[in-house]
């Protein structure tokens, strides 16, 4: 059986991070540059062990257009150029309208929404995200794993995710 699940991706406390800004030796840059390579290894990791699709619900999407290719493609390049292999959704955000301002939504909804309405085939999901949102009260199952705002996707919360995952069909298995 071909079983299909999303991995909602946040960017900040997850790819990016105050950890890899210090190591990458950035201090004079204003903004954060370079993605974690463990946090894409992981993420890697997860699409070569699972029939998985990508879905980014960062800030970082906010004011993006779906329908837009060049965005798209500037998102996808900018994973690929770091490494990640996995392969985004369609849409590959939440919120491919951008309702969610005028919404007042926060990030819990936009997921909730997104599944709704792109999810119907899909088994089950985490999220990748340095903040709570009420996901488990708006989702009605905790599958959050909460990274760390300064210090990015550490080895604790790789464990977690595996342990979220522990009932996934494995690709080939």
């Amino acid at each position: 059986m071909n079983r299909k699940y999303l991995v909602f991706l946040d960017i900040d406390g997850v790819f990016t991070s105050h950890r890899v800004h210090t190591a990458h030796n950035a201090h004079e840059a204003v903004m954060w540059q370079r993605f974690d390579p463990v946090a894409v290894d992981f993420m890697n990791y997860i699409h070569d062990s699972y029939a998985v699709e990508f879905v980014l619900m960062s800030t970082w999407k906010d004011g993006l257009r779906n329908d837009e290719p060049m965005v798209e493609h500037w998102v996808r390049s900018a994973f690929a150029n770091s490494g990640f292999r996995g392969l985004f959704a369609s849409p590959w955000k939440t919120d491919p309208d951008n309702f969610a301002a005028q919404k007042k939504w926060d990030r819990g909804n936009e997921v909730k929404d997104y599944l709704e309405n792109f999810g119907t085939d899909v088994e089950d999901f985490i999220l990748f995200d340095d903040s709570r949102f009420k996901f488990k009260e708006i989702l009605g199952k905790n599958r959050l794993v909460w990274t760390d705002a300064t210090d990015g996707l550490l080895h604790k919360h790789m464990l977690n995710a595996k342990s979220l995952m522990g009932s996934w069909e494995k690709k080939n298995g």
